[in-house]
């Protein structure tokens, strides 16, 4: 099965090449591209000058369209799995294996992994928390 990870990133020049690290690291049986959203510091020129694969939005779409360019470029180029994690590397790469065998096993159309399952309680405290505080995990 072709695996994919679609990263949306804006303004992801400090944490890019750790995330790309670590999921070469923790899932090298997938593949990765960045979804550049137009990004304003040095995000696209890191992932060139590494050989990152990257799509390069010429205007910000924001993460939804970021991330449904990164689905489309799945469909595009026959992927079986698309998983979506972000660009700062709040999402370990170490649980994909795990979560892709379950989705295959099961036989299941999709699989949400929480960054949170380990946490006995959650409070958000700033405004872009607060929807995972309404919608947990």
């Amino acid at each position: 099965m072709k695996k994919l990870i679609i990263i949306p990133a804006y303004n992801e020049e400090d944490a890019i090449a750790h995330t790309v690290a670590r999921i070469r690291e923790k899932a090298p049986d997938f593949d990765y591209v960045i979804i550049n959203d137009c990004s304003t510091d040095r995000t696209l020129a890191i992932c060139r000058e590494n050989g990152f694969h990257v799509v390069n939005l010429p205007i910000n779409l924001g993460i939804g369209g970021a991330v449904q360019t990164g689905y489309r470029y799945a469909l595009e180029n026959g992927y079986d799995i698309a998983v979506q994690m972000d660009g700062d590397g709040q999402h370990d790469a170490a649980y994909l294996g795990e979560m892709a065998r379950v989705l295959e096993e099961e036989k299941l159309n999709m699989v949400i992994g929480s960054r949170f399952i380990e946490k006995e309680a959650f409070s958000p405290r700033r405004p872009d928390g607060w929807g995972s505080g309404i919608f947990p995990g």
